[in-house]
């Protein structure tokens, strides 16, 4: 298949503050942003006017924003573009807007799914090793959350990807034992869409210490996902990440998708 895809990040205040993250900030940092309905809807219009066919939507998870503010901006996109397949909210998004509203993940999924959530992104799952994520992502949702909120989405009938932040403080067991974790999940559901093993980029994040993962780490997760997860259908060489090039070369090492045309990444 095919896609153009325009990417739409509502807000960069989180209250997370990854160490893995470049793009998250406080709110008084003079780099913090929220979209205003305005806005939001301006960048749904360009991606239609674009002939986008999906609409990426990921977010920091704002300290004092309800679940509303994220449920109507779907609602509304949905309303003014409904050709647009909106691919929204990871599962640490969905996990933060059950814990501020007293609902279970169930029904916040259906709640967004009523006003127009297609699919969710595979974002949020960073490496699911405890002692890993301790360093990179503590406050984050843990691992058994983040799939949790994925079996939740497959059994109501919601697709989704899974990710892989590789190339930072992890080591090969820490990788394997991810990718089992999420072939068991498919085993189960059989929801999940397509693997995208992530390069980490260091630069302006709190590892930037860290040299990034070198092309031909990239190239062995790509083939050790591939020969791991026969139950995924696509695995992504996802070029932004990768770099053209090497994503490109990584077609002959068990990938079958490059991900979208993207606008605004």
């Amino acid at each position: 298949f095919y896609n153009i895809n325009a990417h739409l990040n509502p807000t960069n205040v989180c209250v997370y503050r990854c160490a893995l993250c470049a793009y998250s900030c406080d709110a008084d940092d003079p780099r913090a942003y929220v979209m205003s309905d305005e806005q939001i809807l301006a960048r749904g219009r360009e991606a239609a006017d674009a002939g986008c066919t999906e609409l990426h939507i990921v977010s920091g998870v704002h300290p004092t924003k309800p679940f509303e503010w994220y449920r109507d901006m779907l609602g509304r996109l949905h309303a003014a573009h409904p050709q647009l397949h909106l691919k929204a909210f990871t599962a640490a998004e969905i996990a933060w807007f059950a814990k501020i509203a007293g609902r279970s993940v169930a029904s916040i999924l259906e709640a967004l799914i009523a006003v127009g959530l297609g699919s969710m992104p595979g974002g949020g799952a960073e490496i699911f090793d405890p002692q890993a994520r301790v360093q990179i992502c503590p406050d984050k949702a843990d691992a058994q959350t983040w799939l949790d909120v994925h079996r939740t989405a497959h059994r109501l009938g919601l697709r989704s990807n899974a990710t892989m932040l590789f190339g930072h403080v992890e080591n090969a067991a820490q990788r394997v034992d991810h990718l089992v974790q999420l072939r068991q999940l498919q085993d189960e559901t059989g929801g999940f869409q397509a693997f995208i093993p992530l390069a980490f980029h260091p630069e302006n994040t709190g590892l930037d210490g860290l040299s990034p993962p070198s092309a031909m780490l990239g190239l062995r997760m790509i083939a050790v996902s591939r020969l791991m997860l026969d139950n995924f259908e696509h695995v992504k060489a996802y070029w932004i990440s990768l770099g053209v090039g090497t994503a490109q070369v990584a077609l002959a090492y068990g990938a079958d998708d490059l991900d979208g045309t993207v606008r605004h990444e």
